[in-house]
């Protein structure tokens, strides 16, 4: 077997895989390992997860358009022309994934803390219930979300996004981060978006591993994790567990 097929054989028998990996397992040297891979990216073989991580899972999870964030989001533009850094998403981006139905949801519009009050009075002025979010437990105590509330509050320093759009895997902390405070998810559904996600769609670990940390919940999110046991959910956790690693 010539090396290319070597590479090509170890990388269809794993979901994902580290470059430290796959050198140490196939002997190769990583400059021999960076020409191979660099070629089956090329050929779409395996594709690109972050952090030197490659994956051969093809399919990414493409968030559904939600009205009301989109309204939103236009509004915000056109009221605040020079604010460029900011997201807007839904909860009901993932309902597909809830084992239990969801019927009520949350618009989160999230801005630089400096910009919080005056956003907060140009939506709600134009939207129905919309809240500043208050970390106060008086806030979440009265919060209610059968109110399908707006909730205004602050950006995260170096948000992972595609325009005004989170990406999927900073809706995943997100969430997780909520457990505690909004009461939209419960914690059963929220593994099982994980469990469903993990095995249909990649996953960017680099997203994961460096927005969970500058979260401080990496340790969090990896205790909810080790509950998916099947074969592709443990991979997946030992793999965030190895992110930082030499290569």
């Amino acid at each position: 077997m010539n090396k290319k097929a070597l590479v090509r054989e170890y990388a269809q028998k794993h979901r994902y895989f580290f470059l430290f990996q796959i050198a140490r397992d196939t002997g190769l040297s990583k400059e021999i390992l960076w020409n191979y891979l660099s070629q089956l990216k090329a050929e779409k073989v395996i594709f690109d997860a972050g952090y030197g991580c490659y994956s051969i899972v093809a399919k990414s999870f493409k968030l559904p358009t939600i009205e009301r964030e989109q309204d939103i989001a236009q509004f915000i533009k056109r009221e605040f022309p020079l604010v460029t850094d900011f997201v807007v998403w839904d909860t009901k981006a993932l309902q597909s994934f809830y084992h239990h139905t969801q019927t009520h949801h949350i618009t989160f519009v999230e801005v630089e803390k400096d910009l919080l009050s005056s956003v907060y009075d140009k939506l709600y002025l134009k939207f129905k219930n919309v809240l500043k979010e208050n970390r106060s437990k008086a806030f979440f105590k009265v919060f209610d979300v059968a109110r399908n509330p707006v909730v205004v509050r602050g950006l995260v320093s170096r948000s992972p996004r595609d325009g005004h759009v989170p990406v999927l895997e900073k809706i995943l902390i997100d969430m997780f981060m909520d457990l505690e405070k909004y009461n939209y998810i419960g914690r059963s559904d929220y593994l099982e978006i994980w469990r469903e996600l993990i095995q249909e769609y990649r996953m960017d670990i680099r997203i994961i591993h460096s927005y969970s940390k500058r979260r401080k919940c990496l340790e969090g999110v990896l205790s909810q994790l080790v509950e998916i046991k099947e074969s592709y959910g443990v991979e997946f956790c030992q793999l965030l567990k190895e992110v930082g690693k030499p290569l």
